[in-house]
């Protein structure tokens, strides 16, 4: 089958397709991040009914081959091997020996143990139950630990009901102690059972297994730990785990919420001969009780502690009774512990507890069939957004927004609208998308479409509705010295009107302005007022000054036109009482009053003689 991954959320999400929430540790204090934990976490799931999974109780990852997870059944007793665990070519398996109705009936734990060269990794499993055969016969609390080897060519493979007589393909079991609910692997084939029925921890060597389907268990020595006692909660797992570094024995007492601590390693035990007490049930090499023994309480006040697992100096433990997994720091000596955080999860009966070969933890959901991995994340911007999906991971953004929708958000990206204008100098800062600013789009390059956005594509100040150089020249703003007639054009070098009288400001005709050149070569006035046309009745000289308001010398001839004698006709009378006027024989006398006006050398003929005088 295809791997799961499916994100356990009240709301359906992708995973990883944005940011989730699902999840917060719960800090105490000032106390730094449990990294399996994180500032946060999403909760996958791994493996469900899919997987074969009926009624879960504990789950362990094998030893000898990479990814490869057991998952202990109790409805079927049976185990869902799921290889490559979490990887896209997750698939999974399901094995139920031939004689489990004994040798694994309501299965509560398991633990691998020591490698065996024909076996494999050797594992132990813990039975909840005073062995009825799955209700076949009442109970004769003939129960206790098995030992199966995990070599696929054995294990519910080997004397599955062939007529042989052999029972399936169990190595080995012991049987004083009904009601199994933990167990732990210690070295070789020794193993620490949480006996339910008695309420005390076990300690179980097989010695040597007896090959499978094989019934010879007289060489196991069996110890009683009685002083370490135990409170069984019915239905629910109290997982054991081994620091193998030191010794130490953790617990998961269900039924007195608490976790306890026993030194394994201690040698100031006393032992006392029990082999004729009536739980012994079988020959035994040795059947002792066990006092004396270095033991403790490492933490109180759970609800229910079911699941146990430890890695890096830290113990993590489930609570069945409110879906929490809490995290202890170790003392260096391993028998007091600091809690560090807990977490709340969605599990709604969560048992058994691992850390996988990632690091990260796994958990088994007994209510929904699941087996769950809690993926931590960071959030270096503590804005509640793990670093992995944080589209601005150091800084803080907690709603992601993200205009452009590309890999940075909003508060961290230079450029919002991805238009390769930088935001410091976008002036449309989330404009449109999905378009470039170019000089041909985006003439002043201000971060606005000039053909959707900017309604001043030059940026002069002019609006381009009434700019006439809506793309013109650019860094400079439109103002009465710079643009007089304020139509957008520069008038130093783009205005060829610049007061827009109609007339030229130099000798060239244009007829974008509609002007024409001046009779002056230049337009003499170049700001007139504001609103005036040039004509032949308003400037007559045609040189952009009016006449009325601007023009002191409306023929353009030279003189005044307060002593012009003809203001609006160019002349060159200069001589005598009529200045400015025709003097077609330019001897300086108006033709008016020039008694010879074709004769340039007389001019008066004061006795009528008709000859100048």
């Amino acid at each position: 089958m295809l791997r799961k991954q499916t994100v356990v959320l009240t709301v359906m999400l992708l995973l990883f397709s944005f940011p989730t929430h699902l999840s917060v540790a719960e800090e105490s204090g000032d106390a730094e991040i449990v990294e399996k934990f994180g500032v946060g976490f999403n909760e996958v799931v791994i493996a469900d009914s899919t997987d074969y999974l009926n009624d879960p109780r504990d789950l362990e990852f094998h030893p000898g081959r990479a990814n490869e997870l057991w998952v202990a059944n109790r409805a079927t007793d049976s185990i869902s091997i799921i290889e490559n665990t979490g990887l896209a070519n997750q698939t999974s398996q399901n094995r139920a020996d031939s004689h489990r109705n004994h040798f694994l009936e309501e299965v509560s734990a398991i633990s691998f143990g020591a490698y065996h060269p024909e076996f494999d990794w050797q594992w132990g499993s813990a039975q909840e139950t005073g062995n009825t055969y799955c209700g076949q016969a009442p109970a004769n609390y003939f129960m206790g630990p098995t030992l199966w080897p995990s070599s696929l060519n054995h294990f519910a493979v080997e004397n599955q009901n062939n007529g042989n007589g052999l029972l399936g393909s169990h190595i080995d079991m012991n049987h004083e102690s009904p009601f199994g609910v933990g167990i732990a692997h210690d070295y070789d084939n020794v193993y620490w059972y949480n006996d339910g029925y008695y309420g005390e921890l076990v300690r179980y060597d097989f010695k040597e297994d007896h090959d499978t389907g094989e019934d010879d268990h007289s060489d196991a020595v069996v110890r009683r730990y009685s002083e370490v006692v135990l409170t069984h909660f019915y239905g629910v797992p109290g997982h054991m785990v081994m620091d193998k570094s030191n010794g130490i024995l953790y617990i998961a007492d269900a039924g007195a919420n608490r976790v306890l601590w026993v030194n394994t390693d201690d040698t100031t035990t006393t032992s006392t001969n029990i082999m004729d007490d009536p739980s012994r049930l079988e020959p035994l090499a040795e059947y002792s009780e066990i006092t004396d023994v270095e033991w403790g309480v490492l933490a109180t006040g759970l609800n229910l502690p079911s699941g146990i697992a430890l890695a890096d100096g830290q113990l993590f433990v489930s609570e069945n009774g409110n879906g929490k997994i809490v995290a202890y720091e170790l003392a260096t000596d391993g028998k007091s512990a600091v809690e560090l955080d807990k977490i709340e999860t969605t599990a709604t009966s969560i048992m058994g507890l691992e850390v996988g070969p990632n690091g990260h933890l796994y958990y088994v959901d007994n209510g929904q069939d699941v087996v769950v991995r809690i993926d931590p994340y960071t959030d270096e911007d503590g804005d509640g957004v793990g670093d992995g999906v944080d589209n601005c991971p150091d800084v803080a953004n907690p709603l992601q927004a993200n205009f452009d929708n590309d890999s940075m958000g909003d508060v961290c990206d230079d450029d919002d609208d991805n238009d390769s204008i930088l935001d410091v100098d976008d002036q449309c800062l989330r404009g449109q998308l999905d378009w470039t600013s170019t000089m041909l789009n985006d003439h002043d390059g201000d971060g606005c479409r000039d053909a959707t956005e900017d309604t001043d594509d030059d940026n002069d100040g002019v609006v381009d509705a009434s700019d006439l150089c809506s793309t013109g020249d650019l860094g400079w703003t439109s103002s009465a010295s710079t643009d007089y007639d304020a139509d957008g054009c520069q008038d130093a070098l783009e205005d060829v009107d610049d007061d827009n009288d109609r007339i030229c400001d130099a000798s060239e005709l244009s007829s974008s302005w509609a002007c024409t050149p001046s009779t002056a070569s230049v337009d003499l006035c170049p700001q007139s007022t504001l609103g005036f046309f040039s004509n032949n009745q308003n400037d007559v000289d045609g040189d952009g000054c009016e006449d009325a308001t601007e023009d002191t010398d409306d023929d353009n001839d030279g003189f005044a036109d307060d002593v012009d004698a003809c203001p609006l006709d160019a002349g060159t009378s200069s001589l005598g009482s009529i200045l400015g006027c025709s003097d077609f024989d330019l001897d300086g006398y108006s033709d008016s009053i020039d008694v010879f006006p074709t004769e340039s050398t007389q001019w008066l003929d004061a006795d009528g003689d008709g000859y100048g005088d």
